[in-house]
């Protein structure tokens, strides 16, 4: 009797234990970080910190601590109540550090899961450019030519062409207005075209010119989201991306540009629509917004 009493107390703590982690109303929709990459920022000092924690309810789960070490020891514990509706969040931290550091970074939800992510900081030290020789022109001395005999030819007179016939074609008058918009959207049609090389060859120097200072992507300013972009070209082998239907306007100092975007690489694979709003400054285009 004493053993089918502990059998039957055994299946109800087992029920029970299922009935709470298939209808409890947190753990029906809670996931754990998918993914935490991270990219410090030598001149900048700051470190970003990108998470990829899929919400449909972003008051009730989502990531509530990002911890933060360094070299073993824990220098920040930051608190959130909330996260932005979607999967990507960006944190940027300004942490001092040098190279050889080592960060440890791990992502805690709120309901159930964590994440953690290792970066070995690395300097980056731009190289001395190699100074060239000059080339020595050495003077050529020339010998003096003989002067030739004038030799008499004798002039043969041609038949004189009919006149053609004067036909005025009248044209519209182009105006200044009309040549500066052609002008604007010739230039910010080669600012795509090297933006789109440039980010598919790795030349991330390049890459960073075709945007202006006060660019702002997914919470990341300018110098985050260039180090994002490197972190992302460097894991990924084979990128080509290729440009369809590309449609510029351009009013004054501001321009559109709109385009289908064909991405793949040895990481991913993505097609849409992409647009990117750009902005004269000092006469030179720069890219101040993108969308997908």
């Amino acid at each position: 009797m004493k053993k089918n009493m502990f059998r039957s107390k055994f299946l109800q703590a087992v029920f029970f234990i299922f009935s709470f982690l298939c209808f409890s109303p947190q753990l029906s929709y809670a996931t754990a970080p998918k993914s935490v990459d991270l990219v410090y920022d030598m001149n900048a000092q700051t470190l970003s910190v990108i998470i990829i924690h899929d919400t449909s309810a972003a008051s009730r789960h989502y990531i509530k601590y990002v911890e933060i070490k360094k070299n073993g020891t824990t220098i920040s514990k930051n608190k959130y109540d909330t996260q932005s509706t979607g999967s990507i969040l960006t944190y940027t931290y300004n942490i001092a550090a040098k190279k050889g550091d080592v960060f440890e970074v791990t992502a805690i939800c709120n309901i159930w899961g964590h994440k953690t992510s290792t970066l070995v900081v690395v300097s980056t030290k731009a190289e001395k450019p190699v100074a060239q020789k000059n080339d020595v022109a050495i003077p050529r001395i020339e010998e003096p030519v003989a002067p030739e005999e004038a030799v008499a030819t004798p002039i043969v007179e041609e038949p004189a062409a009919p006149k053609e016939e004067v036909i005025t074609v009248v044209v519209p008058a182009v105006t200044d207005k009309d040549l500066a918009q052609v002008s604007s959207e010739q230039v910010v049609r080669n600012l795509v075209i090297k933006w789109v090389a440039s980010w598919e060859s790795g030349d991330m120097k390049t890459y960073r010119s075709c945007y202006a200072s006060d660019f702002q992507s997914k919470g990341m300013n300018l110098n985050a989201w260039i180090s994002y972009k490197t972190y992302v070209h460097k894991r990924s082998k084979n990128i080509n991306i290729n440009i369809d239907d590309l449609q510029i306007s351009a009013d004054g100092n501001n321009a559109t540009a709109v385009f289908t975007q064909n991405y793949s690489s040895s990481t991913s694979k993505d097609s849409g629509k992409k647009t990117l709003k750009l902005r004269k400054i000092n006469d030179e285009w720069k890219i101040y917004k993108e969308n997908i």
